[in-house]
């Protein structure tokens, strides 16, 4: 891999360890203020984490013999000085192939899911936590020949009658003849492959996913609409010499576009093998211009812009840099290639975390730097307070003392008076608990495994299938009504508080009941495309109902887990600003009595309490433009077309 990319990776990496460098200030500034809670640490330490796990997800798709595996091995292994990944004529890697670094297990392996487990109900998902029942090989990385004979278990078939491998989802019409035996076919002996390699960008989080041609894709719908969607950034391989063929399109309409646009990811289609156009007996300008035309070709059949097809040619790129033959590399044009997926998979990613890390990080720390305003300006006034005792008799202290004990009673009625409305959001939110309770979802899912069992034909499994999404989705907009009720009652209980305790508060942030809302219609909208796929390519009804209660009901009943979770925290959340701003309030009005009643006793101490409350609140002012600091800080680091950590150039001219 070129330099560029290893530098951009570097870059992201600095970036999220400065994020995380700023939330570990933070957490100390807490601490600093007596504002630290232990909830509040954990949910900062929970950000700072998700830094570290996260993975950057690259996937190569294209039929088969487009060269997608050699294409991985010039970016990747080229300083073995040969082929790593299999990538010989007619023997390439028969199953889907993940590629990167367990950082758990911080060991290389090769791990090989057999074939026959399709006809478990168990998904990809599970088995991917699921190490034994994954045939494991030996990966020697410290030699090249080693590694290659390991890797070349991906490769292998076998022969099995039509029969079963149609009930283990394949294409009849797609699958070969087995050489040994013609009334047998050849099926891949694998499901999937997974690669634990030491590369230096696979231990800084990337991961490469490597797929078979159309009929793998169309025999594993959990891959292409599960896995795919996960990705930062797809290559679509494509012949220079065949341009798009019938099963190109199919694969690009199919499994490609519908995740381009419902995802923002880097897409990239790559003419490979384009060598087959270079001819010596051509002027390099006339081979220069039927290269553009075929971009210009691919871009108007794809409908996608023209800078996003990119002309390579794998093999030279490879042998140019076992090699060490620049001018080759130059001509192979897989720098340019190296440039752009570098500059789409950071930019994909950094979006991501500013959604999920920093936007997070900037409303925890606007929530403490309000507290710590309202802090400040009871100060100011405790101040106010004693600077008119200059020259007063101990009258007016006693005065100010009755005053404050005042203060603090009307405090306290008032923290009792505000509890029911506490109370009342807490019973609506255990009201919002219960919609969605686990209770309510195990009779759907009984229900729905009832009636499946009983359907006699795809139209019934079909028919049933319909009602439980139809059931969910009450479910949901059940959630939503009571949500939207929930949402009142905190702005209420807002606006009530400021009122009350004459102090301004940040709004409340909402439960996100339509964006959960949304997230569940895109569930139900993939499993629908999965289970289509599923409920045609299994003939075995009492399979498909397996894989569709295992993926499906399972995916389900795990989102409505995660929204309790999410509502029991946001619960918390709400309330915590309140709670915290009344102790630190009711702190303050106490520790101002302590001082009226030392200056009752004895005034000579007036001027250093006033020049102590005065630096105090000099030192406030100060962390508040602490606090400042850190949201600007954060706010620059959110990724900006003008303002990034990646490297751009424009696009090679040869």
């Amino acid at each position: 891999m070129s330099q560029e990319f290893s530098q951009n990776i570097d870059a992201f990496d600095e970036w999220k360890a400065d994020i995380g460098r700023s939330l570990s200030r933070f957490r100390l500034w807490l601490r600093r203020n007596q504002l630290f809670e232990q909830d509040l640490d954990d949910r900062l330490y929970k950000l700072q984490e998700s830094l570290k796990s996260e993975y950057l997800t690259l996937a190569f798709v294209g039929e088969f013999s487009r060269g997608k595996t050699e294409l991985i091995n010039s970016l990747f292994f080229s300083e073995y000085g040969q082929r790593i990944l299999p990538s010989d004529a007619g023997r390439t890697t028969m199953c889907p192939t993940e590629l990167f670094y367990d950082r758990k297990e911080a060991r290389p392996y090769l791990r090989l899911l057999p074939i026959e487990t399709r006809l478990e109900a168990t998904t990809l998902t599970e088995y991917r936590n699921m190490p034994s029942q994954w045939t494991e090989v030996p990966l020697m990385t410290g030699s090249a020949q080693e590694m290659t004979l390991a890797l070349y278990t991906i490769t292998q078939t076998k022969s099995v009658s039509v029969a079963e491998a149609i009930n283990l989802g394949f294409d009849e019409s797609m699958l070969e003849t087995s050489e040994s035996d013609e009334s047998k076919v050849e099926i891949p002996a694998w499901r999937q492959a997974q690669v634990s390699f030491p590369h230096p960008l696979f231990k800084r989080g990337l991961c490469i996913l490597d797929t078979p041609g159309l009929n793998a894709l169309g025999s594993e719908p959990e891959l292409t609409l599960k896995l795919l969607p996960q990705v930062q950034a797809i290559v679509f391989l494509l012949g220079a010499d065949t341009g798009v063929t019938a099963s190109d399109m199919a694969i690009w309409e199919n499994y490609i576009q519908t995740i381009d646009k419902e995802n923002k990811l880097g897409l990239f289609a790559v003419l490979n093998k384009v060598d087959t156009l270079w001819d010596e007996l051509s002027s390099r300008k006339k081979v220069d211009k039927a290269v553009k035309r075929m971009i210009s070709t691919t871009a108007r059949q794809l409908q996608i812009d023209p800078n996003q097809v990119i002309p390579v040619s794998a093999q030279k790129a490879l042998v140019a840099k076992v090699k060490n033959d620049k001018s080759l590399l130059i001509r192979s044009q897989i720098t340019e290639l190296e440039h752009m997926l570098s500059v789409s998979l950071l930019e994909n990613k950094e979006n991501l975390i500013s959604e999920s890390v920093i936007e997070n990080a900037q409303g925890l720390i606007n929530e403490a730097s309000h507290l710590l305003d309202n802090k400040n300006q009871r100060l100011i006034e405790q101040k106010a307070e004693l600077e008119s005792l200059t020259g007063e008799s101990k009258v007016r202290v006693s005065a100010l003392i009755e005053s404050n004990k005042k203060d603090l009673q009307a405090f306290e009625h008032r923290i009792i008076a505000i509890k029911p409305s506490q109370r009342l959001l807490e019973r609506q939110t255990q009201i919002l608990l219960s919609t969605i309770g686990s209770q309510i979802l195990s009779k759907e899912v009984e229900l729905t495994l009832n009636e499946l069992v009983n359907s006699k034909t795809t139209i019934g499994l079909f028919s049933n299938m319909k009602r439980f999404y139809l059931a969910i989705n009450t479910i949901m907009r059940e959630l939503t009504r009571e949500a939207e009720l929930t949402n009142k009652m905190a702005l209420s209980l807002y606006n009530k508080f400021s009122t009350d305790f004459g102090m301004t508060l940040l709004e409340p942030k909402l439960f996100p009941a339509k964006r959960l809302n949304r997230e569940l219609e895109e569930i139900i909208r993939q499993s629908k495309r999965l289970n289509n796929n599923i409920f045609t390519t299994f003939t075995e009804h009492s399979l498909a109902i397996r894989r569709f209660f295992s993926g499906t009901v399972t995916e389900v009943l795990e989102f409505f887990k995660g929204v309790r979770t999410e509502l029991t925290s946001w619960t918390q959340n709400v309330i915590h600003p309140l709670t915290q701003q009344l102790k630190t309030q009711q702190k303050l009005i106490a520790e101002h009595r302590n001082e009226l009643l030392e200056l009752k006793k004895s005034r000579s101490n007036l001027d250093g309490k006033i020049k102590a409350l005065k630096r105090l609140i000099e030192e406030i002012e100060m962390e508040k433009q602490t606090a400042q600091d850190f949201i600007t800080s954060l706010e620059d680091k959110k990724p900006k077309p003008e303002q990034t950590n990646i490297v751009r150039i424009s696009r090679a001219t040869h």
